[in-house]
């Protein structure tokens, strides 16, 4: 049953709706001037779109609104692009993928990074999971050069300042010491572009492996690097509760 509840809708829930990407890239797709609407350019994501009438257009095709949403859960390889296209011809997380939806990835992760990886063409849902505001947490299995003292992983859960914003905040589950390196697991509920990278590079450390084990309460365990699967129907109803603060 189609998700439209009025004859309107803002310009960049439209392009998210239509599957183009979550709101913030539709943000950055309207700004760019890459949709029209009407034949001509609109740069405000927040214009109103008269779903009967109007005309939206992006790369020579016309946007409509999808019915049917697809969720797609992926174990990331190393040495690939979480992105939809790249223009230097390396590999990316759409190419592992090979179906006739269009899709595109729930944040991202690193072209070293490996883990769980959501693709979807649910802008609202894609949102609200990678919005800070939603605190959706992430767990990852980090892999660092050299021994992190234990004053300085007592520090991660107090916040460690990575930029002039607020502090950089990871919950430590556990650690552990080799000769060479210091292996933790932790959490982080914002995810700003390399965050924990930059959170052990402030410590003086380098991470030289990063694994993210869990999005939310999705593991990619049963999943072999470079497989993936569909989301269950629980899932994706558990997945829109914790979207919406569903505290149950």
């Amino acid at each position: 049953m189609s998700e439209i509840l009025s004859n309107s809708m803002r310009f960049n829930r439209f392009l998210a709706k239509a599957g183009l990407g979550s709101r913030r890239v539709c943000d950055d797709l309207i700004q760019r001037g890459l949709v029209t609407l009407n034949g001509g350019i609109e740069k405000n994501p927040a214009v109103q779109i008269q779903l009967e009438q109007d005309i939206v257009v992006f790369q020579g095709s016309r946007i409509q609104l999808e019915v049917h949403h697809h969720y797609y859960l992926l174990n990331k390889p190393a040495q690939v692009i979480t992105t939809t296209n790249d223009p230097y011809g390396r590999t990316t997380i759409i190419d592992l993928i090979p179906v006739q939806d269009r899709i595109y990835p729930v944040g991202r992760l690193d072209y070293d990074t490996t883990g769980v990886i959501l693709l979807t063409n649910d802008g609202d849902l894609a949102y609200s999971l990678t919005h800070p505001k939603f605190q959706i947490p992430k767990t990852y299995a980090v892999r660092v050069l050299g021994q992190v003292s234990q004053d300085d992983l007592e520090r991660l859960p107090l916040g460690i300042n990575i930029e002039a914003k607020t502090p950089a905040i990871a919950q430590v589950l556990d650690h552990s010491y080799t000769d060479r390196y210091t292996d933790v697991r932790l959490v982080l509920r914002e995810g700003r572009k390399r965050e924990i990278k930059r959170i052990f590079m402030a410590l003086g450390h380098k991470v030289v492996k990063l694994h993210r084990e869990q999005f939310a309460f999705l593991r990619v365990d049963d999943l072999a690097l470079g497989k993936y699967r569909e989301l269950s129907s629980t899932e994706i109803t558990k997945l829109k509760e914790l979207a919406n603060g569903y505290q149950g």
